[in-house]
């Protein structure tokens, strides 16, 4: 539980800074697998955050642990898709600029 606790916390940061356009170091490839690897690692760390809370809660409430667990699986379920791709409401506008895709505002198409 301390590891998940301790990774999930880990990558949320990471994610948080990727999202916020700080870090932009993992941006090295430009389509496929990796390309928003640094927006995934947000959604892996609330996924470990889930799953680790579920765990702590389990003794407690088995219907908190079982929803923190299908949430747990909805998360992780995002980062994996998102290790390849994100949808274009998932990613920040900074990134569709720097990537140089269209947008449907800002005179470009």
């Amino acid at each position: 539980m301390t590891a998940g606790l301790l990774l999930g916390v880990v990558f949320v940061v990471l994610g948080v800074v990727a999202y916020s356009g700080r870090w932009k170091g993992w941006m090295r490839v430009r389509r496929g697998f990796g390309s928003t690897i640094g927006f995934a690692w947000l959604w892996l760390g609330a996924a470990f955050l889930a799953a680790a809370i579920g765990l702590l809660v389990n003794p407690y409430s088995p219907a908190a642990f079982a929803g923190l667990i299908v949430l747990a699986a909805i998360l992780l379920l995002v980062a994996i898709v998102g290790a390849f791709w994100l949808p274009r409401f998932l990613l920040p506008r900074w990134y569709l600029d720097a990537r140089g895709d269209a947008t449907t505002k800002g005179g470009r198409a």
